[in-house]
């Protein structure tokens, strides 16, 4: 049973991994971006940072299809809308999550959109991110190829 000490010590665990490489992104880089995603994915961000970005309830058709999608032992999840500055670990492990979450399908990074958009897609496999940049080329990632020093590339962190 994941209890909530189990769970924050697992994401001070997987923040320590993710940030103890060597990297293009490191910890005090931050990324704009809007996020789709749900409850569980919400909860990877730390409390203190959620103050400063904008969190809403996703009430588009997208979400309510993807909500459907979850397994039947799973309470009816909310879908949220979350924009502003996170830090690449931080945007990092949504991502995991959102893959993690494989009845969504897999993930989408929109470069085209400002700020740009994360969100799950049923159409894709739930172990796959597609970037599509700004000229609309779309690139395709497994789970296991999509790191900090990518992530860091797509989003040009210096």
């Amino acid at each position: 049973m994941l209890t909530r000490r189990r769970f924050h010590i697992i994401t001070f665990l997987m923040g320590a991994k993710i940030s103890s490489g060597t990297a293009i992104a490191q910890q005090g880089d931050t990324l704009t971006v809007q996020i789709h995603v749900d409850e569980s994915v919400r909860a990877v961000i730390p409390p203190i940072v959620q103050r400063n970005l904008k969190i809403e309830p996703d009430q588009s058709e997208e979400a309510k299809d993807l909500a459907r999608r979850s397994p039947p032992e799973r309470a009816v999840p909310i879908r949220f809308v979350i924009t502003g500055a996170i830090a690449v670990p931080v945007v990092l492990q949504m991502i995991r999550e959102a893959l993690r979450q494989t009845y969504y399908g897999g993930v989408v990074i929109d470069m085209r959109s400002q700020p740009p958009s994360v969100r799950s897609d049923p159409k894709i496999p739930g172990n796959m991110v597609f970037v599509i940049d700004t000229s609309g080329t779309t690139t395709r990632y497994t789970s296991g190829q999509f790191s900090m020093e990518l992530l860091g590339s797509l989003f040009k962190v210096k």
